[in-house]
């Protein structure tokens, strides 16, 4: 019976580790699809910033 006791204990034990692993690659998942966005971010960012220096430039032309 102590047996029986120790192998169910043994294996929701190992149920919960994997539950876990589950969990840990989801979440390293979901951390390479928010990581891919911030890249397109930063990229769009820096086109927006390259515009407007150029939009400020012809601003700057259409005003002298």
């Amino acid at each position: 019976q102590e047996l029986a006791k120790e192998r169910q204990e043994n294996a929701r034990l190992l149920k919960a580790h994997q539950d876990k692993d589950e969990h840990i690659m989801k979440l390293k998942e979901e951390i390479d699809l928010l990581n891919r966005d911030l890249d397109d971010i930063e990229d769009e960012n820096d086109q927006l910033k390259q515009e407007n220096k150029t939009l400020l430039k012809v601003v700057g032309q259409l005003t002298r």
